[in-house]
C-alpha cells in the first residue's frame, strides 16, 4: 500500500517536471512570436509602423523586390534540391554502404556547420580555387542572383535530404522488390511503385526546404552582398542597421507568416515522419 502510494506520487511530480519543461519552452516561443506580431505596429512618429512602410513608395518597392527575390530564388534553389537530393536520399535509403556513418555525417555536416561558415567557406571556394574562379567567371556566382541560390542550396540541401530519406525509408522495400521479382525494371519499380507512395513525404521535405531557403541569412549576405543580395532577411538587417527597428519587425513579422504557412503544409504532407 505504502509502496502504491509513493509510486503514485512519484508519478505525478515526474509528469509535473515533464509538462513544467514544455510549458517553459512553449511560453518561450510564444513570447517571441508575440513580440514580432506588435512591434510593426508600435508607432514611428504616431504612424504604426507596418502603416508607415506601406505609406512610403520607396519602402513599399524595396520590400516587393525584395519579396518577389526571395520567392524565386528559393523556389529555383528547391528544384536543385529535389533534383539532387532525392536521388541522394534514395541511394541512402535503399543501398547502404560499407562507411554508411561516415557518409551520414558528410551529409548532415551543412545542417550542423554555422551558416556564417558556409558563406565564408563558399567565397574561398570561388574566389581562391582554380575550379571556383573558373565557375565564377563561367557562371557568375559571387555578388550575383546565382549566388543567393548557390548559397540557399548549400544550407537547405542536407535537411530536404534528410526529409526525403526519411520519406523513402517509410516505404517498404518488398514492394520494389516483388515488381522486380514480376520483371519490373528498377526505373519502373522506382517510379510506379516507390515514388507514388514517398509523395507526401517528398512534397514535405521540398516545402521545408523552400522554406529554409527562404529564411537564409548569413551565407547570402556574404556570398551575394547587400545590393543583388538583398531578399527579406538582408532587408531586415539593413532596416535594423539603419536604426529601423520596427519596419525591420514588419518585414520579419511577415517572414515568421510565410515560416508557419510552410511549416503546416510540412505537417499536413505527412512531414510528421523522423528524419533521424
Amino acid at each position: 500500500m505504502v509502496a502504491t502510494k509513493r509510486s503514485g506520487w512519484t508519478e505525478f511530480w515526474f509528469r509535473a517536471l515533464v509538462f513544467a519543461g514544455m510549458f517553459v519552452y512553449l511560453g518561450f516561443v510564444l513570447s517571441l512570436l508575440w513580440m514580432d506580431a506588435i512591434l510593426p505596429f508600435r508607432a514611428v512618429e504616431e504612424v504604426p509602423a507596418i502603416v508607415t512602410l506601406w505609406r512610403d513608395p520607396l519602402a513599399r518597392a524595396e520590400l516587393w523586390h525584395a519579396f518577389k527575390l526571395s520567392v524565386i530564388t528559393a523556389t529555383i534553389t528547391t528544384f536543385f534540391v529535389v533534383l539532387i537530393g532525392a536521388p541522394t536520399a534514395y541511394a541512402l535509403s535503399r543501398y547502404p554502404v560499407r562507411f554508411a556513418i561516415v557518409v551520414d555525417t558528410i551529409v548532415d555536416l551543412l545542417i550542423i556547420i554555422p551558416p556564417l561558415v558556409v558563406g565564408l567557406t563558399l567565397v574561398a571556394i570561388f574566389g581562391q580555387t582554380s575550379i571556383g574562379r573558373w565557375l565564377n567567371e563561367t557562371i557568375g556566382v559571387l555578388y550575383t542572383p546565382q549566388g543567393i541560390i548557390v548559397a540557399q542550396f548549400a544550407v537547405a540541401s542536407a535537411l530536404g535530404i534528410r526529409v526525403f530519406k526519411a520519406a523513402f525509408d517509410q516505404v517498404n522495400p518488398r514492394f520494389e522488390q516483388v515488381a522486380r521479382s514480376l520483371g519490373a525494371s528498377p526505373v519502373y519499380a522506382f517510379f510506379r511503385i516507390t515514388l507514388p507512395l514517398a509523395k507526401n513525404g517528398l512534397l514535405a521535405g521540398a516545402v521545408l526546404a523552400w522554406a529554409r531557403a527562404m529564411g537564409e541569412f548569413a551565407p547570402v549576405l556574404i556570398v551575394a552582398g547587400t545590393d543583388v543580395g538583398k531578399v527579406l532577411p538582408v532587408l531586415a538587417f539593413l532596416n535594423m542597421s539603419g536604426g529601423n527597428i520596427e519596419l525591420s519587425f514588419a518585414v520579419t513579422t511577415f517572414m515568421v507568416v510565410v515560416s508557419a504557412a510552410a511549416l503546416l503544409t510540412f505537417k499536413r504532407l505527412g512531414g510528421q515522419v523522423y528524419i533521424w
